[in-house]
C-alpha cells in the first residue's frame, strides 16, 4: 500500500493534513479513489506557510493565523485566515500613543472624583450639604472637597500637564481627619 498526501477540502486552500495509506479494493484489487488525497508529492518544508492541493498541485500559503499586529492610531489586530498576510505597514508591538491635552484633563478630573470620594463618598457629601452631620464633619467635607478642587486646578493649568503623572500623590492633598 502507497502513502497518500491528505489534504482537507472543507478549507478554502486544501491544506495538507497528514499521510494516509492507500486502500486496495479486496475484489478487484485496484487501489480505491481518496477524494481526499493525492500521490503528488510534497514541496519542502518553508517556516511560516502551510501547503495546500490546488489545482491539481501543492502550493505554499502564508500562515500567519494568531500573528498580532497594530494599526499606526493602536488598533490591535490578529490574523485568523489562511493565506492572510502581516500588512506592510503594521506595527508588531502596540505603538506609543501621546495623551492629548483634552484626555489628559479627563484623567486628572476623575482622579480628583476619585480622591474625594476615598474620604468622603457622594453619600457623605450629601449628608454633609444637607446638615445631616454636625458642623465639624459638613466643615471637613466641604475643605476636603475645596482642597482637591484646588489641586484640580493647579494642575490643569501646569504648561507641563501632557508629561506628568496626574496619579501621583505630590500632586493631591493629604487627607487629615480633624473630628476624632
Amino acid at each position: 500500500m502507497e502513502d497518500l498526501n491528505a489534504f482537507d477540502r472543507s478549507t478554502k486552500f486544501w491544506v495538507f493534513t497528514g499521510k494516509v495509506k492507500q486502500q486496495i479494493d479486496p475484489i478487484s484489487k485496484e487501489p480505491v479513489p481518496l477524494r481526499y488525497a493525492t500521490n503528488k508529492e510534497l514541496l519542502p518544508e518553508k517556516e511560516g506557510f502551510v501547503q495546500g492541493f490546488v489545482t491539481g498541485e501543492w502550493k505554499y500559503y502564508a500562515d500567519n493565523r494568531g500573528k498580532e499586529y497594530y494599526d499606526e492610531d493602536g488598533t490591535k489586530h490578529t490574523i485568523t485566515e489562511l493565506g492572510e498576510e502581516v500588512p506592510e505597514d503594521a506595527l508588531l508591538e502596540a505603538p506609543v500613543i501621546p495623551l492629548t491635552v483634552s484626555e489628559q484633563k479627563a484623567l486628572a478630573s476623575a482622579e480628583c472624583t476619585t480622591r474625594i470620594n476615598q474620604h468622603w463618598n457622594q453619600i457623605g457629601q450629601i449628608n454633609a450639604s444637607l446638615g445631616v452631620y454636625g458642623e465639624l464633619d459638613t466643615a471637613n467635607c466641604a475643605a476636603w472637597i475645596s482642597s482637591n478642587r484646588s489641586a484640580l486646578i493647579a494642575l490643569l493649568s501646569r504648561e507641563d500637564l501632557l508629561e506628568i503623572d496626574v496619579a501621583d500623590d505630590q500632586h493631591w492633598p493629604v487627607f487629615e481627619d480633624s473630628s476624632e
